[in-house]
């Protein structure tokens, strides 16, 4: 799987967005028909330079509602930090002010998990704009070693 997010991700291989959920998607879509998709960002210009958000293209398979609700203010890359230092990242991320999701059903996506400080920070955020309920599905998830 690491392999696979690398070349879609990193190589930009951007053929490969369905594989990632496409056995399971139909099962997805009924588990989540009444939410709205928020991915968790990436730095802008890494957008830019691939010409898509990664985590926003795997998901949009389901075909639910996507809001970019989230911003990633700088180029903070979680992989140059330790445990402890991945725990900043909230003050990395901003909610944007034109979303209101107020009393609706909220799914928090991510391709990779590995410590959950950027779920954790999004929760957070986005529990100030009062959605009725939020869940949170990533692709996989990853043990943090520190030497990686």
């Amino acid at each position: 799987m690491r392999q696979l997010i690398y070349q879609f991700k990193g190589c930009g291989d951007y053929e490969l967005y369905p594989v990632f959920l496409n056995s399971i998607k139909d099962e997805l879509k009924m588990m989540y028909h009444s939410y709205q998709i928020i991915p968790i960002p990436s730095y802008i210009k890494d957008d830019e330079k691939r010409e898509f958000n990664h985590v926003r293209e795997i998901f949009s398979v389901l075909g639910l509602p996507i809001l970019d609700a989230l911003e990633k203010i700088d180029n903070f890359k979680q992989s140059d930090h330790t445990a402890n230092g991945r725990k900043q990242i909230i003050e990395h991320l901003k909610v944007r002010k034109d979303i209101d999701i107020r009393d609706k059903k909220i799914l928090i996506v991510d391709d990779i998990s590995t410590t959950g400080n950027t779920l954790k920070a999004a929760v957070t955020l986005i529990q100030k704009l009062h959605p009725k309920k939020i869940r949170i599905l990533t692709l996989c998830k990853r043990e943090l070693i520190e030497n990686d």
